[in-house]
């Protein structure tokens, strides 16, 4: 299996002669592999070089100054090593917590929902280092860029399901974003069940992912096999999530995939998730054509989200 690299620049002109292309690779490669290599998408590659710096110089301030703005109660906020395992995956349970450390940054629930949703790990204020200065503008301009990006994916989605227009992205009014700044630190030796990331299956809808040169992002094929996801200079990596696999009754695949330390050097990603409402019913648009069973369907977003984020992070009190 190779991961497919797709130039989408037709789907963002209107009435582009080479649209309909471009939709039947976009659905080929995530209706097998669950992945492809966007390029032509038309995100600045200025925008996407001051994020990974401004991620870089945060992860390298020492670790009591990052303390100041852990998470606690919700999922927003530095998230330091060893916080994170997935105890609840579609692929078991991991032995060991991820290698990594991250920062977050999820956008702002509707004032209508923030009451209902205040004890969730969606819910609370979102924090921002004082240092790096320019971390929280460079993060908000690229989450702006790549959400629009994300949303302008979804009529293609809509196209290769053969579903009317607007029934995906009605369901994105609001869309609810994570922003995931990952520092991957270098492991000299591989311990069994050590991963960067361990496999997983992603729980939303959309992922995009800028990534350095480092490489370690591998997707796991049909046979078992990992295979390396290409390192495409300026390219984002798309993958889709269980609430799509859901929607689509199993066609576009959410395919499992892990990220492992390099031995020498850091890795340094972006991974932005496009997620629907906190409130959207998860629901099978698409009759399945062979049996297809799904952990979200039937609930809302925001719980199925919330169940995994409970089970598979260090969540403490607020002080």
């Amino acid at each position: 299996m190779a991961i497919p690299v797709i130039d989408i620049s037709p789907l963002l002109t209107p009435n582009h002669p080479a649209r309909h292309e471009a939709i039947g690779r976009l659905k080929d490669a995530h209706m097998n592999a669950g992945f492809s290599v966007l390029v032509g998408h038309g995100i600045d590659p200025g925008v996407i070089a001051a994020l990974l710096d401004a991620s870089r110089r945060f992860h390298e301030l020492p670790l009591e100054q990052k303390l100041d703005i852990r998470y606690r109660s919700s999922l927003r906020g530095f998230l330091p090593m060893g916080t994170s395992t997935l105890a609840k995956s579609t692929l078991g349970t991991a032995r060991k917590p991820n290698c990594s450390e991250s920062f977050i940054a999820q956008s702002d629930l509707p004032e209508a929902l923030r009451s209902r949703w205040s004890h969730s790990p969606l819910g609370g204020t979102q924090p921002w280092p004082a240092d790096p200065a320019d971390l929280k503008d460079v993060a908000l301009r690229y989450r702006h860029d790549v959400s629009a990006l994300a949303a302008a994916l979804i009529p293609a989605f809509e196209e290769m399901l053969a579903l009317p227009t607007a029934t995906l992205s009605s369901r994105f009014s609001p869309a609810h974003v994570f922003l995931r700044l990952l520092h991957y630190p270098p492991a000299p030796v591989r311990e069994a069940d050590s991963y960067g990331s361990a496999p997983h299956t992603d729980y939303g809808c959309l992922t995009l992912v800028a990534q350095d040169d480092v490489g370690g992002l591998q997707v796991r094929a049909e046979d078992g096999d990992w295979i390396d996801v290409p390192d495409i200079a300026g390219g984002l990596v798309l993958n889709s999530g269980q609430v799509l696999e859901a929607w689509s009754g199993g066609r576009i695949k959410a395919t499992p995939h892990r990220v492992l330390n390099n031995q020498d050097r850091s890795r340094y990603s972006i991974a932005l998730f496009y997620d629907c409402a906190i409130e959207t019913q998860v629901e099978c648009l698409v009759p399945a054509t062979e049996p297809f069973s799904s952990n979200c369907l039937g609930k809302q977003y925001g719980t199925h989200l919330g169940e995994f984020l409970k089970a598979n992070y260090n969540f403490q009190p607020e002080p």
